[in-house]
């Protein structure tokens, strides 16, 4: 691994870390700040929207098309990335399809982690996010106009220097996030994601999160169902981490066995509530293979090591210190004997 970017492989699966949209958004009192963030999940996971939504890190910026459908309380969501390639993801309920023009592929994923495959908003707020007392501070303010809107700002600060800060423009009218900057401990913004236009239609026809290009004669690829655990993290893993950050628990355990040699890649989630951490646990990879250390992508941090011949890398929007201190305290529940 390099210590500017993730490898290829794994910032993939990373990629891959009900109601009607006519129903009306929850009301919150406008001095709740723990309300209008209740009102944000509900507005990315069921509310009709589309737009272009800009992610910028550094000098770096990804620009995306965002169609977020619901149709019977199923939510579609079709994200198109903006550039020569034009790669899009499609998630549908749990299923996720990976469209790349530029390899002719199709990779589809089933029963895929919630938030998966969405938009990094989704990714980040959407479902069951709760930002517990004990570890975030909030606080409410007037936040003037954005792409023509009157907007709420949500101030989420942590308690230690294990998590990421928040502020968060929300429409006044949806709670809609139209703007989110992500902070370090230092309080400097080490990533944003704002919408440059946005609009909330009541209907979105099907067609609109279809494909955008023909992938008939695109090689598919079916990514093979893993083993899950429940939501309250019971899982077949032989890992564990000895040593996690307060606030953070097992949420999921997925593991994966294939090739003749039955390569192993254990992958365990740990989340806070809103904060989440991947764990990679993977057979038959060297340490000349892979790099030990450090690397970042955005607000995403990684840290690699070898244990016990199993390559380890933890992997999440929080600070580096986290990410090292789960990757360097993996350790086996018994002997893995695969």
């Amino acid at each position: 691994m390099t210590r500017s970017s993730l490898a290829p492989g794994l910032a993939l699966r990373a990629l891959l870390a009900g109601a009607c949209a006519g129903l009306m958004v929850p009301a919150a009192a406008d001095d709740d700040p723990r309300g209008w963030l209740d009102r944000m999940g509900y507005a990315l996971e069921y509310l009709n929207y589309e737009g272009t939504l800009i992610q910028l890190h550094g000098t770096d910026a990804a620009v995306m098309r965002v169609v977020h459908r619901v149709e019977n309380g199923v939510s579609t969501e079709r994200i198109t990335a903006m550039d020569e390639v034009g790669r899009e993801i499609i998630r549908q309920g749990d299923d996720v399809t990976c469209i790349l023009p530029d390899q002719k592929e199709v990779m589809v994923e089933e029963g895929a982690e919630a938030g998966e495959g969405g938009s990094p908003l989704r990714r980040q707020f959407a479902g069951d996010v709760n930002f517990d007392h004990r570890f975030y501070r909030l606080a409410i303010a007037t936040g003037g106009r954005l792409v023509g809107r009157d907007t709420r700002v949500v101030t989420v600060r942590p308690t230690d220097n294990y998590r990421y800060g928040y502020r968060l423009w929300l429409d006044h009218a949806t709670a809609m996030p139209l703007k989110v900057q992500v902070a370090g401990d230092d309080g400097a913004v080490v990533e944003q994601l704002l919408f440059s236009d946005i609009s909330l239609p009541e209907r979105i026809p099907a067609s609109a999160v279809q494909p955008s290009v023909m992938i008939d004669t695109f090689t598919r690829q079916q990514s093979p169902r893993s083993a899950t655990a429940d939501a309250a993290g019971n899982g077949s893993s032989t890992w564990r981490v000895e040593s996690l950050p307060p606030g953070f628990r097992l949420r999921a355990v997925r593991s994966q066995r294939s090739g003749p040699a039955a390569t192993a890649l254990d992958h365990l989630v740990y989340s806070d509530g809103v904060a989440s951490v991947s764990v990679f646990i993977e057979s038959g990879v060297t340490p000349m293979e892979q790099g030990e250390g450090p690397s970042r992508v955005g607000a995403a941090n990684a840290w690699t090591t070898m244990t016990g011949g199993y390559l380890v890398t933890a992997v999440g929007e929080v600070p580096v210190r986290t990410v090292e201190s789960i990757a360097r305290s993996v350790r086996p529940v018994s002997a893995p004997g695969r």
